[in-house]
């Protein structure tokens, strides 16, 4: 069976990979993720997955346009599904390819990650294999994932700290402003003014590229 599998990282590639094959599918990738952000991240895991390629050959169909603005369009950033819009955009796209291209199925190493969540991923990829009549291969490969951090570990490649957007990134790492500045001698004002930087949604607000 020739099964399109939808990749968001590399390091949630290695495990699951193995097994997919070990059950017999011919396997293709298809990178589609325009949530990465910013650019230098999205350039980074797709770096780290031409490393993986160069020791473990995998076809690979890369979409390598960096996705802001497609990101920005589809995801309600301002609402409380965010993450739920972003499933739903890879997903969606995932799924017309595989149809329109003569695969037999399709699947996410997305579900294989125990940071996302499973339960509305297979809700999703089964409501649109339905829509346009292909199959989703559903596999629950969880328990695998400290295994594929360890293979990522050993071919040295790139392990990201966060999911993906630009708001999973703030969420991460906005509290390490406190320690940056911790012991400094900036006043209650200029810390105010530090945490402004990292507030996203003004950021966003104000850029009039977007």
């Amino acid at each position: 069976m020739n099964l399109l599998l939808h990749i968001c990282c590399a390091c949630c590639l290695c495990a699951p990979l193995q097994e997919l094959r070990k059950e017999g599918f011919a396997v293709t990738g298809l990178f589609y993720n325009p949530n990465i952000h910013p650019l230098l991240e999205f350039r980074r895991r797709l770096k780290a997955l031409r490393v993986f390629q160069e020791s473990d050959p995998l076809s690979v169909i890369y979409y390598e346009e960096y996705g802001l603005r497609e990101y920005l369009k589809h995801v309600d950033h301002e609402g409380n599904d965010r993450c739920a819009d972003c499933y739903t955009m890879r997903l969606r796209f995932t799924t017309v390819y595989a149809q329109e291209n003569g695969f037999d199925a399709f699947t996410s190493t997305m579900l294989f990650s125990v940071y996302q969540n499973h339960e509305q991923l297979k809700i999703f990829s089964e409501n649109l294999a339905r829509e346009h009549g292909i199959d989703f291969i559903y596999r629950d490969y969880r328990a695998l994932s400290e295994c594929s951090h360890d293979i990522a570990k050993k071919k040295m490649i790139y392990r990201q700290g966060y999911c993906g957007c630009i708001f999973s990134e703030y969420e991460r790492y906005k509290d390490t402003t406190r320690e940056l500045y911790k012991g400094s001698s900036l006043n209650k004002k200029d810390e105010e003014g530090v945490q402004n930087v990292f507030n996203i949604k003004n950021t966003l607000h104000r850029c009039d590229c977007l």
